[in-house]
């Protein structure tokens, strides 16, 4: 599976220990399905990092562009949760959500994890940060790498506003097959980027669509 379209959305968040049950079942059998019946949700993928109280989640979706996220389809499915969703959102902490038109794209495959690189790429250096990041493909494990820049988009009605987003930023997705050497690799290429880095993570995958 390779990324598709021209934009990606990213959600992160924890969830109530005692509601992770509840959580696994709704969010693979019922939210990702949901959303990607929307227009312009082309696929999506469940990853976590963590255990027990330090147990985080992310699911990245592919968008066929940013767009997707302003169709009245989309805005009508946030203004009214399903009743599973509803009792879903209040249980879910830490919740951000970066939306990314894509700028690059290197590699082919889905690998067992994920990392998630945030960085404050200045525009004269984008295309060397770019290069940097291409060059680690077949290193490391990393099979496919997606870049992207942040957009501006409406906020999630039920979370309060992300002030991570007022940061414009750059963002890469590195798909690879050994989480220990990816998490090396996303320290070192750190040092490397045109500006300060936001935040760096590694996640495993759980499930694919």
């Amino acid at each position: 599976m390779d990324w598709r379209g021209a934009g990606f959305l990213v959600i992160a968040n924890s969830v109530e220990p005692a509601a992770l049950a509840d959580y696994e079942a709704w969010h693979s059998f019922e939210h990702v399905p949901e959303r990607l019946t929307m227009p312009g949700f082309l696929g999506g993928r469940r990853f976590v990092r963590g255990r027990g109280q330090e147990r985080r989640f992310l699911t990245l979706y592919d968008l066929d562009s940013p767009d997707a996220l302003e169709t009245p389809e989309y805005r009508h499915l946030l203004a009214n949760p399903t009743p599973a969703s509803r009792l879903m959102r209040p249980l879910m902490g830490d919740f951000r959500r970066f939306v990314y038109r894509e700028r690059a794209r290197f590699g082919a495959g889905c690998g067992s994890h994920l990392g998630f690189l945030r960085w404050e790429a200045r525009e004269e250096g984008v295309e060397d940060d770019i290069a940097a990041l291409a060059a680690l493909i077949g290193q490391s494990g990393i099979v496919a790498l997606r870049i992207g820049g942040s957009q501006e988009t409406a906020p999630h009605p039920a979370f309060a506003p992300d002030t991570a987003l007022s940061v414009r930023h750059a963002a890469a997705m590195l798909s690879g097959t050994d989480g220990a050497r990816l998490t090396a690799t996303l320290k070192s290429i750190a040092n490397r980027l045109s500006g300060p880095v936001l935040e760096r993570s590694v996640h495993e995958l759980i499930l694919a669509y």
